[in-house]
């Protein structure tokens, strides 16, 4: 092989290497490839977060609304309890509530010696509180010879859309403590429960 051909084959890979790296054509779509899993990750990760904080918010609504409900009560009767459980769900639309939303409400009495214990209890999916079971409410709301309504939202809540960025499926809760409006205790007019001291 001649002198010649070699350096006309080195000229012609010289050129053809400038044209290469003086070519822009694939740059958009290389960049393109390199941010597309970051920019999923963010769209998703936001919608999913939003989400859960649109639940988390009607959880909270929940929870004071049906607290709310049997604290302006004086005696709650079957019906009125099937009432203020139906009041839960219409807040709760337009998520969907079977098998995932658990509410539990307590009428919570403290004796003289500041010790609370369940009156009576109901809930919706859920295991209500056992009557005279005891419990521990926070700290200032053991006013002795007083009640308090304590009503308990669950919600598990799984994303439709970046499920994976959040971990499956959280559950959101809260919970309300609220004195009776009317009277000094609510009762439960079931048989011959009362709830009442």
């Amino acid at each position: 092989m001649s002198m010649i051909s070699i350096s006309g084959m080195f000229s012609s890979l010289r050129m053809k290497l400038a044209r290469f790296a003086g070519d822009k054509r694939g740059v958009s779509a290389v960049e393109f490839a390199i941010i597309l899993p970051f920019m999923a990750m963010l769209y998703l990760g936001g919608t999913a977060l939003t989400q859960a904080i649109i639940v988390k918010r009607k959880v909270v609504l929940v929870a004071h609304t049906v607290g709310d409900l049997v604290a302006r009560d004086n005696s709650m009767t079957d019906a009125e309890v099937t009432a203020v459980f139906d009041a839960a769900k219409a807040v709760f639309a337009p998520y969907a509530w079977n098998g995932l939303l658990k509410i539990k409400l307590s009428s919570v009495n403290i004796n003289a010696a500041g010790t609370a214990t369940v009156g009576w209890g109901e809930a919706l999916q859920d295991t209500a509180r056992a009557n005279n079971s005891s419990v521990t409410l926070p700290v200032g709301l053991n006013t002795p010879n007083t009640s308090i309504i304590w009503a308990e939202v669950t919600y598990d809540f799984t994303p439709p859309i970046g499920g994976a960025f959040t971990g499956g499926t959280m559950t959101l809760t809260d919970q309300l403590y609220i004195r009776p409006r009317l009277v000094t205790c609510v009762t439960r007019d079931k048989g011959s429960l009362s709830g009442c001291p």
